[in-house]
Parts: structure tokens; sequence; C-alpha cells
């Protein structure tokens, strides 16, 4: 059997010891046990407790022994680690050395840089500030170039306008030049004609001293003729006016209505005959037919009896008569010539005006 397991002592201090025995020995005795039996069993599980803590320590020396063992190699683990620590440590140091080096480096760079930056910065501040002025200046030069342009255009038209002006001047200078031709020769002209005109007037006395003798004759003639027609006009009545053709019908009745006429003294223009049916009546050449015994005449593109057409056309071929008689002719010249003397130049002078 276990040992009973006596009662855990509570810890006292020592000057509780006796207090603490007390209640101890109370304790077994209430349960009939003696004083060494309960010490032999209180032995006896220290001795249990010792051999257990004995294997404990066996086997915590066991394991410290292991793990000293563990730990030597691990320190020589830990030596090399130190070592490699220190060469790592030596080179950290010498790559920081570098890498610090390479900063100061980098940052000696890129304050270059900055200085750099901001030099050209400044250099494009310049640049900008000139770009402007260049600017401003293309715009002035470009302001001034369109300006002188205008003004050469302006000089180009002026230049045009001078050429016309020129040509103008160039073509009034010849005109004038012919008109001074011109003038020189109206003034020989003019010399010729004033000879001429002196000469004409002289011709024009004599000729108008000539023509008022003729106009006497005339006179005397047209008194003479007059004398004649009455003549004429008695001797119609006395003997045939109009003798016909032999072997022409038309020109039998013509004669017959002729000769049979009431009034020989209307019967101022004759008819004249030219062939079958054609006759000339003063100045017009009309065609003359018979039809149911009546003499009927074309005119156009109808037909008159004769009648009609002698009371339509006798007083016109009368008027054109009278204007080519020579007596009327003549008359009309003298006074055309009276009229011209007067007048500087002559129909028929050899000034004309220029073409």
């Amino acid at each position: 059997k276990s040992p009973t397991k006596s009662p855990k002592k509570s810890p006292s201090k020592r000057g509780d010891g006796e207090v603490t025995r007390t209640y101890v020995t109370y304790y077994y005795q209430d349960r009939g046990l003696t004083e060494s039996s309960v010490e032999i069993d209180h032995l006896k599980t220290v001795i249990v407790g010792l051999t257990q803590k004995n294997q404990v320590t066996q086997d915590i020396q066991g394991e410290l022994e292991s793990k000293t063992s563990q730990l030597r190699s691990n320190e020589a683990g830990r030596a090399d680690l130190q070592a490699q620590l220190r060469e790592y440590i030596r080179k950290s140091e010498e790559d920081s050395r570098k890498n610090k080096e390479f900063q100061d480096s980098l940052l000696r760079k890129n304050q270059d840089l900055q200085d750099e930056i901001e030099r050209q910065r400044k250099q494009i501040d310049v640049l900008k500030a000139e770009k402007a002025d260049r600017e401003a200046n293309i715009d002035s030069q470009n302001s001034t170039i369109l300006q002188q342009r205008n003004y050469i255009l302006r000089i180009e038209q002026e230049l045009e306008i001078r050429k016309d002006v020129e040509k103008e001047l160039a073509d009034a200078r010849v005109h004038i030049n012919d008109l001074e031709a011109q003038k020189d020769k109206l003034k020989k002209d003019l010399t010729i004609a004033s000879d001429y005109l002196i000469e004409q007037d002289e011709k024009v006395h004599q000729a108008n001293k000539t023509s008022l003798e003729l106009l006497q004759h005339l006179k005397d003639a047209e008194l003479e003729i007059e004398t004649l027609k009455a003549y004429i006009v008695e001797l119609k009545h006395r003997i045939a006016v109009y003798i016909p053709v032999d072997n022409d019908a038309v020109d039998a009745r013509l004669a017959e209505y002729i000769n049979n006429y009431p009034e020989r003294n209307r019967l101022k223009v004759m008819f004249m005959r030219e062939s079958s049916g054609i006759y000339q009546f003063g100045t017009k050449k009309v065609y003359v037919k018979v039809e149911k015994d009546k003499i009927i005449i074309r005119v156009g593109g109808g037909f008159l009896s004769i009648d009609e057409f002698l009371d339509i056309y006798t007083p016109l071929e009368i008027e054109k008569l009278e204007r080519k008689s020579p007596l009327k002719k003549l008359s009309e010249k003298v006074a055309v010539q009276k009229t011209c003397v007067g007048r500087e130049v002559r129909e028929d002078s050899p000034i004309r005006s220029p073409t």
C-alpha cells in the first residue's frame, strides 16, 4: 500500500513551530497513528519523491548534456555565423560606404542636374522672352511689310496711271502735231480758197449777167412757145390729133377716142405707141387693151377705164414735165448762183473738210 499521506504542513514562521507541531500531534492521535509511524510514512513519501526527482534530474541532465553538446555545436555554428556576420557587417559597411559615396555622388549629380535644370529654365525663360521679343519684332516687321506692300501697290498704280497719262500725252502730242499740220494745210487752203472765191465771184458776176441775158432770151422763147402751143391747139381742133397704126385694133380704138374727145385742151399729155398694147404716157409706161368696146388701162394690179386714168394721171405727168422744163431749170440755177455768192466756200470749191 502506498503510504498514507501526511497532511501538508502549512508554512509557518519559526515562532509558530510549537503550535504547528501540537496540531499535527493531535491530528495523528485522533486517527490512531503514532508519531514514528507517521514519520516513517513521511520519509517513505520523501524517498519516493526524491527518487522521482532523481529520475527527473537524470533525464534533465541527459537532456542538458544533449543540449550542451548541441549548444557547443551551436557555439561553433555561432562562431561561424559571427564570423560570417562580421564579414557581412564588413561588407555591409563597405557597401554602405559605397552606397554613401554613390548617394553622395547621386546627390551631387542631382544637385548638378537641379542646377542645370535651373540654368536651363533660366535659359528657357530668356529664350521665351527673346521669342516674345522676336514675335513682336516679326509682327512689327509683318506690319511694316504690309505697309510697304500697300505703298508699292499704290506706287505701281500711280506708275500705271503715269504710263497711261504719258501714253495719252504722247497721243495728244501726235494729235496736236496732226492738228498743227492740218492748221497749216487749212491756212494754205484758205489762201487758195480766198483766191478761188475772188475768181468765182467774178465768174458768178459774169454768169449772173449771162443768166439774165439768157433769161430774157428764154422769156422771149417762152412767148414764142405759148404762141406755138395756141397754134397747135387750133390745129388740133382742125385736124386729127392721133393717127393710128395699120392693122392694130387697140391703137385704132385709142385714136378714135382721142380724135373724138370733146375737150381737146385737156389732152396735154399724149399716148406714144411703143408696141402692140404698150404705150408711153408722159414718163409712165402703160398697158392698154379693149374689152367690150371699152378702152381699159392696167395700173398696178388692177385696171382703170381711160377716163379714170386721164383724170388721175394727167395732172401728175404735167407736174413731172414742168419740173423737167429747161426754162424752169435755168431759173432755179440762177437763183442758186445768187444764193451762193455770199458764202465763203461753194459746193464745187476745191476746199474740202478734212476727213
